[in-house]
């Protein structure tokens, strides 16, 4: 019956990837002592305003559990996001002002000044004038017809505006003023499929943006992957996400899982989380999270994600093993419902086995212990499973 069910789940993934198109403020509620594990990994559509409150608190450590070889599945159709440096970022939100301060943009060759024209039309509209960067929806959207929306998360370096181009491409290595960024900070997106506007948005807005050494861009949220500092610390003080979007709207998004991916089959298993961007039925929504909870390296039995719920999904490069292993870090949170009042991180915990891809089991040895996280953090799906084959 299990083999039967994971067939089933299976094909609706496929399917899928072939296919490829208000609240009140919560309280935080967070653990005084959490079970964690250290990972023998080298170096490395309406919404009301809410709010977060949160305090730091003491995790514990524990030692390394181990992971079967997954299935491999095709690579990624586009380059989506990252390439890690150590120069900081272009632009920061700036301070109240009364007239924008003026300077001249970056010198492009002539093939690059083409180039960009040809690839993409919208943008910024001043030329070679750089406006000031500031956390202002009109002016911003008058600057940058690209711009979407502002994401934060409290007391870090991200607290960015998001652009969203014709492709996947544009914003890796060109600046909020539509200038070739030869520094490759390049800026935050938002996935071009489904665009964001002001009327609609796609079920789950996947974000994408490099890891700076300096701690710009996306680089941040690595700090949820409780192998990189022995703990999940960063989790229980940082666990609400912020977005405004252009229609004006502020939402609050609750992380509830994160990931360590590979992005090359030569190196094992692909998990093309990015091309989930809508979920037309409950059976792709079941399927796209079982599997997102598998590689999870944390869960929070205190959070539940049903079918109906909005999500936000933020990736960027993290190479522990190198430039020449391409992987990504991946954080998941889902919408702050309409009356939900508290986001607890009382019980959450590292997951001791999460399934990895062969270059990692390659590396550091053991194998997938297989599915153990609890049906109750997706409501239905213990339901969907006995309907489908357990």
């Amino acid at each position: 019956m299990r083999k039967t069910r994971r067939t089933f789940a299976a094909a609706v993934l496929a399917a899928v990837m072939l296919l490829a198109g208000c609240q009140e403020q919560p309280q935080v509620v967070e653990n005084g002592g959490i079970d964690t594990v250290t990972e023998p990994v080298t170096e490395a559509t309406t919404e009301e305003t809410t709010t977060e409150t949160t305090t730091t608190t003491k995790a514990t450590t524990t030692t390394k559990r181990t992971t079967t070889t997954p299935p491999e599945t095709e690579p990624p159709e586009e380059t989506t996001e990252e390439t890690t440096t150590a120069t900081a970022a272009t632009a920061a939100p700036a301070p109240a002002y009364v007239a924008p301060a003026v300077t001249t943009a970056p010198a492009q060759t002539a093939a690059q000044a083409i180039a960009t024209t040809q690839a993409h039309v919208s943008g910024y509209r001043y030329g070679d004038v750089k406006y000031e960067i500031k956390h202002d929806f009109e002016y911003m959207r008058d600057l940058n017809t690209d711009f979407v929306g502002w994401l934060t998360i409290a007391d870090t370096p991200i607290d960015l505006p998001i652009l969203q181009a014709t492709d996947n491409k544009f914003y890796l290595e060109h600046d909020f003023w539509g200038a070739y960024d030869y520094t490759k900070v390049g800026c935050s997106f938002a996935d071009c499929h489904v665009p964001i506007t002001e009327t609609s948005r796609p079920d789950n807005i996947v974000i994408y943006g490099h890891n700076i050494r300096t701690g710009a861009g996306l680089a941040k949220i690595t700090n949820y992957y409780p192998a990189r500092y022995g703990s999940l610390n960063f989790y229980i003080t940082h666990p609400i996400v912020n977005f405004e979007c252009i229609d004006g709207t502020q939402s609050q998004y609750v992380v509830f899982a994160g990931m360590f991916v590979n992005t090359s089959t030569k190196h094992g298993d692909v998990f093309n989380y990015y091309q989930f961007r809508n979920f037309s039925s409950e059976s792709l929504f079941y399927a796209y999270f079982e599997a997102v909870f598998d590689r999870s390296v944390f869960y929070n039995p205190d959070l539940d994600i049903k079918y109906g719920d909005k999500f936000l999904t933020l990736s960027t490069c993290y190479y522990p093993f190198g430039a020449n292993i391409d992987t990504r870090f991946v954080v998941f949170a889902r919408q702050i419902r309409k009356g939900e009042t508290q986001v607890s991180t009382l019980n959450a915990y590292t997951n001791r086995s999460p399934l990895y891809f062969d270059y990692y089991y390659q590396l550091n040895g053991g194998s997938w212990g297989g599915r153990k996280w609890p049906t109750s953090l997706i409501t239905g799906y213990a339901e969907w499973l006995k309907k489908n084959g357990s």
